[in-house]
């Protein structure tokens, strides 16, 4: 027999629940409000938002994404706000009262009365409340290991300004915080969950939206019934749960060089680059075969209704291009470095002086990227590269610069985010810099990037080898 709870959901069954796809992390990510890494910009919005009450006023739309890896659910919010406005500074206090932004998770789709909320408001005041029937604890929830960012964060209050445009919130929660709930924990690729995405406004043109509709007759952001869809997807796993990962013979793929460069190359280029009538086969792009097995019908048969041929070498021969290839497209973690790489985690920490800039696991400095997931998104000859060679122009977000303010204040660090009236910057002292430009009285960009060549001449050669070592095996996922 259905409860009452059950059967109101079985009743009130909606056909319209918004759907999004959760992305597997491309890169690590920092906690800061910033959203400036690759798998940010990768990421899919979720999509407008809904304003499920509307009266009047500005309809201000939230750009909010999704993503995930082994350890940690990851949302952001990107809020469009001309009215920025928060006064709540008590944990678990009434932070709906100011601009906020919440999530509510249900974990088990068949149960959806079974969910978990995060409510942050503009400056860092959070609430959170636990809804599954097995929780008996009180009104409030501590989640465990959560962090999160918000653009002002900590601020003793936030007030409306005529600057104001938009502010930002940034959160990971582990996985385990949900394992009375998920079917696994981390989730496995094509699981379902159930939650929905709301904003809630200040003082000032207090509009109440959501990402999955909540039509009539609900009246609450509180309506899981209403919750949308979101579903897991990990194309680096082959449907097992087990990582894609290629190995290959290192002698192999040396003779499959050799055999490469005087068989291939009337179409490819030399050493696997684009040639005159058929594409680098080193280069990371999604369509290409990946597989040894694709890539021995490729060259054994020939590609229908492309230029492609069958071969007719060996198949030893064509098990040797095929470890050719793959080792062009090798990241480091494919590849057995040798050296030391417990003497290189402490030549990262000391001798190298990488720490001072980089974290590995939680460990380190924050004025450069992670390397946590180094070894599985670069190459060997990348890692060893970008250790040697100076970089010519520093990327973007690392764009090193000096900053005079009006008020004779001088300011050295790192242009994280630049916009017409606002400038991120965080500094050398490590703190993150909000100025506005009315603020600025004189910034100059520097043009060498903070990162330093010639690691291999500060260090002996053997230890060299053990810091490449070292980096190599920092990959996130090992299964």
């Amino acid at each position: 027999m259905l409860s009452l709870r059950a059967a109101a959901f079985a009743i009130c069954a909606l056909p319209s629940l918004a759907q999004y796809t959760i992305q597997r992390a491309s890169s690590p990510i920092a906690i800061d409000a910033i959203l400036d890494e690759p798998a940010w910009r990768e990421a899919q919005p979720m999509g407008d938002f809904t304003f499920n009450w509307y009266q009047s006023g500005d309809k201000e739309q939230t750009v909010a994404k999704m993503l995930w890896d082994d350890e940690n659910l990851y949302v952001s919010w990107l809020v469009r706000d001309k009215h920025i406005s928060a006064y709540e500074k008590q944990r678990h206090g009434p932070v709906s009262k100011d601009d906020c932004v919440e999530i509510f998770i249900a974990p088990n789709p068949a149960r959806p009365g079974n969910y978990y909320t995060w409510e942050i408001n503009a400056i860092g005041a959070m609430l959170n409340r636990n809804k599954a029937d097995w929780y008996t604890l009180g009104p409030t929830w501590e989640p465990d290991g959560v962090e999160y960012r918000t653009t002002f964060h900590g601020a003793a209050k936030k007030d409306e300004m005529a600057s104001d445009e938009h502010w930002v919130v940034e959160m990971k929660v582990p996985f385990r915080n949900f394992a009375r709930d998920a079917a696994h924990s981390p989730p496995a690729d094509g699981d379902e969950w159930r939650l929905n995405v709301n904003r809630i406004g200040g003082k000032t043109n207090a509009q109440l939206s959501s990402w999955s509709p909540i039509p009539p007759p609900l009246k609450s952001f509180h309506s899981p019934e209403a919750f949308g869809r979101v579903v897991f997807s990990n194309p680096q796993t082959n449907g097992r749960g087990a990582m894609r990962r290629v190995r290959f013979d290192a002698a192999e793929a040396r003779a499959g060089h050799e055999i490469y460069n005087r068989s291939c190359t009337m179409c490819h280029g030399l050493n696997g680059g684009a040639g005159d009538r058929a594409p680098a086969l080193g280069a990371q792009r999604r369509y290409l075969r990946a597989t040894s097995e694709e890539l021995y019908d490729a060259i054994k048969n020939g590609i229908k209704g492309t230029g492609m041929p069958g071969s007719p070498l060996a198949e030893g021969d064509v098990r040797k291009i095929i470890a050719y290839v793959h080792s062009l497209r090798a990241t480091a973690v494919d590849l057995d470095v040798p050296g030391n790489a417990a003497n290189g985690s402490q030549i990262f920490q000391s001798k190298a002086n990488c720490a001072q800039c980089h974290m590995v696991n939680g460990r380190g400095g924050i004025l450069g990227p992670d390397l946590s997931n180094i070894g599985a998104e670069r190459s060997l000859a990348a890692i060893r590269e970008a250790l040697i060679i100076p970089k010519a122009v520093p990327p973007r977000g690392f764009q090193p610069v000096k900053v005079t303010t009006v008020d004779g204040r001088s300011i050295s660090g790192l242009l994280k985010n630049q916009h017409n009236t606002s400038f991120q910057i965080l500094g050398l002292d490590n703190k993150l810099h909000l100025l506005t430009a009315a603020m600025i009285k004189d910034m100059t960009y520097q043009p060498k990037s903070i990162m330093p060549g010639g690691v291999d001449k500060s260090i002996t050669a053997s230890e060299f080898q053990d810091l490449l070592a070292f980096l190599s095996r920092q990959a996130r996922s090992r299964r």
